[in-house]
Formats: C-alpha cells, structure tokens, sequence
C-alpha cells in the first residue's frame, strides 16, 4: 500500500522485483465482484451507502488513467463501500492497525471501497486490508508490465507467504 511518495529506493526495489518475477507471472485478475465476495465472505462487514465517498471514488477512477482503463467500456463505476467489523478476522486487523490510520493512539474505522465494474479498490485505515486484496486480486496483462504493480504484488505476496 503507498500511503506517501515512493523513495528512490524504494522505486529501485520495485523495479528489481519486475525483473525478476515478470517474465513468470500470468494474468490471474479477479473481478470487481469477486473481490466483494471475498471482502464479504472474509470479513464481518457493513455495507455503508456514503454517497459522497462513493462519488470521490468515481471520480478519482476517472481523473486517473489507469483505474480509468480498468474500466469496462460503456459502464461507470458502481461503488460498493464497506467498513470492517471488529468481529472474527477483523479483530487482528484492528489489533495491528498501522500509527498512521490511529487517531490519538486510538482506533479508527477500517473502510474499502470497491468498484464492482473495475475492480479498483481503495482501503482506508490497514494497509494489512489492502495486503490481502492484493494479494487476493492478482494482476492483468497491462499490471504485469508496471514495474510498480508487479513490485507491490510480490510484496504483499511474500508477507502472506504466498511467495519467495
């Protein structure tokens, strides 16, 4: 997850992982409603109707050129948006919830957003959250060839264990 701009380095890192796993992998992209599933099936949730989140996100999707090319021709974006219960698998979540996403050393709500038509997923308060649809997502052809895409993926991979 790229909560503030990428370092050299870290960028370097990316592009090392690139080299070596791209020429392996195969397009193994899930949907946008397959990662609902899993969000649902996964996780204790609530599906929340916050128009205004929902209308940032479907403006962002199309402000950035490639969540825009995610999108299926013809349909718009078609946001679901879900806050993660402290329930069953969502406890650990909360237990290890990034300082960044704390407020006052306290917890915040655990929220994400998918777009049922691209894909395009975005998670607010655990970067553990967006690890796991990462990892549970994959990548398509067009992600296999961006180094930063690629270097993410085999990241949350190997946190997961998924991976060498």
């Amino acid at each position: 997850m790229i909560t503030s701009n990428p370092t050299e380095e870290q960028f370097n890192n990316w592009l090392a992982l690139w080299q070596q796993y791209a020429p392996t992998l195969k397009p193994n992209r899930r949907s946008g409603i397959e990662v609902i599933r899993f969000i649902q099936k996964k996780y204790k949730v609530k599906e929340i109707r916050d128009q205004r989140a929902m209308l940032d996100f479907a403006a962002a999707i199309y402000a950035n050129g490639w969540m825009r090319d995610k999108l299926p021709k013809g349909l718009e974006p078609d946001i679901h948006v879900f806050r993660i219960l402290e329930e069953g698998p969502g406890v650990k979540l909360y237990e290890e919830q990034d300082e960044e996403f704390r407020f006052n050393g306290e917890t915040t709500d655990i929220v994400v957003m998918v777009d049922k038509e691209s894909g395009i997923y975005q998670v607010e308060g655990s970067s553990a959250l967006w690890d796991d649809l990462c990892c549970y997502q994959g990548l398509d052809a067009e992600d296999i060839q961006n180094p930063v895409n690629v270097g993410l993926y085999v990241e949350c991979m190997r946190k997961a264990g998924k991976m060498n």
